[in-house]
């Protein structure tokens, strides 16, 4: 290792940031010494299919100054439903390289934002005019700048969120204990209140339920293997949904969503966005998650009972075929 890239390190290590800001600014600083180019960090901006940059070091790359979004080539998540009359989902991974090299690039380095539930909130990127410029030590620095930054942006939203759980932390009936979401009473509050506007034709809103399956390793390791594997599944679940969605615990393995706004057919974004954070969250450690689901529209259902009871069912119903072509292709082999 070279003393300028040792010297990046120590810089990377041991500070102990502020804000966000600050380590931004810091870990941006650090990688300037030592990778060539300009140094982009950019936040996902969902809506607009691209990455706002936020944060920029070096110079001699036009188009990438603060501000500017920067669109998406392949995915990094899906959004629901899709924006304008767009009907894909969102890429899922890394700029679009064609603009980039409009700008022009000739070299780029790439690595995600990646948050604990699996969610990717920003892409910190590298990027040359000269072709060939970037070997094995700039890809080790920029995923360890990734992955500093990755902590330090999931450390404000934890802090954020534990002064809002404290503010309703008052002994409530209606919150599951074991994942801070609304359990099947609270839940049934909130989608009381979404198929109302759904049944007046206010708002057209979507129920899915997800279902936990049988695991022969969760079967073995007993109650604590099951309850970790439902925590995950709820984190990733309400790490997923969006700002206006509503998420609960609705029975011992089952989690729900209640997805406002969204149409039936575009459920599946949503479904594909939640799987893919959950593998990337359990891949390597486990537990390993088995999950169904069903999915209900909220409007012309008799009552919120009624709806998701129906969901219920449809997820168990799913979860049964699920097992049934697994044993047949098991018997097959």
């Amino acid at each position: 290792m070279k003393s300028s890239e040792a010297k990046a390190l120590i810089r990377l290590g041991h500070p102990r940031f502020r804000n966000f800001s600050d380590a931004a600014e810091s870990t941006l600083n650090a990688l300037a010494d030592v990778i060539p180019g300009v140094i982009v960090l950019s936040q996902l901006e969902p809506e607009e299919q691209g990455c706002r940059v936020i944060d920029v070091r070096g110079a001699g790359m036009n188009g990438t100054h603060k501000g500017t979004v920067l669109p998406l080539g392949a995915p990094v998540g899906a959004d629901y439903p899709p924006p304008g009359d767009a009907h894909e989902p969102l890429p899922d991974s890394g700029l679009d390289w064609d603009y980039l090299q409009s700008l022009g690039a000739r070299a780029c380095l790439e690595m995600p934002l990646e948050m604990s539930d699996g969610r990717i909130v920003g892409i910190l990127s590298a990027l040359d005019s000269r072709g060939d410029v970037y070997g094995c030590d700039h890809v080790a620095m920029l995923g360890v700048a990734a992955r500093l930054l990755s902590y330090e942006w999931e450390s404000v939203e934890r802090r954020a969120e534990l002064q809002r759980l404290r503010r309703r932390s008052a002994v409530s009936t209606t919150v599951d204990l074991e994942t801070g979401l609304p359990n099947r009473d609270g839940f049934l509050d909130l989608l009381d209140h979404e198929w109302r506007l759904a049944n007046r034709g206010t708002v057209e809103s979507v129920l899915v339920v997800f279902r936990m399956g049988a695991d022969p390793v969760q079967a073995l390791d007993g109650d604590a293997m099951s309850k970790l594997a439902v925590k995950i599944a709820a984190d990733v679940l309400e790490g997923n949904a969006r700002a206006t969605d509503r998420v609960g615990r609705v029975g011992e393995a089952t989690v729900a969503a209640i997805l406002v706004g969204c149409r039936t057919e575009h459920v599946p974004n949503f479904v594909g966005r939640f799987q893919a954070a959950l593998r990337r969250v359990t891949e390597g450690r486990g537990p390993r998650i088995e999950l169904s689901h069903g999915v209900h529209a909220l409007a012309g259902t008799p009552s919120p009972e009624a709806v998701l009871k129906l969901t219920e069912a449809a997820a168990e119903a799913s979860g049964q075929h699920q097992q049934s072509h697994a044993a047949h292709q098991e018997l097959s082999r």
